[in-house]
């Protein structure tokens, strides 16, 4: 995995995170999340996914992004 896999994603690009195990036609099992993209590097998408008290917008709000593999996540 490299750059080309994390540079088709940009900052406040809304994306949707599947799990290894949940197939993706699966969208609406519980262990889907949905967030935004708030930054990448070369192995990584940071996300920040959506909550109780946030739907996140711009990559900006003030929640800790996880990092999360490529390959793991659609956009939306």
């Amino acid at each position: 995995m490299g750059r080309a896999e994390t540079a088709k994603f940009k900052k406040g690009m809304r994306v949707r995170y599947f799990p290894h195990h949940i197939d993706r036609s699966d969208w609406k099992h519980k262990d889907v999340q949905d967030g935004c993209v708030s930054s990448t590097n070369d192995k990584w998408v940071f996300v920040k996914y959506d909550n109780l008290d946030c739907r996140m917008i711009t990559g900006d709000e003030p929640y800790t992004a996880q990092a999360t593999d490529p390959n793991d996540l659609e956009m939306i």
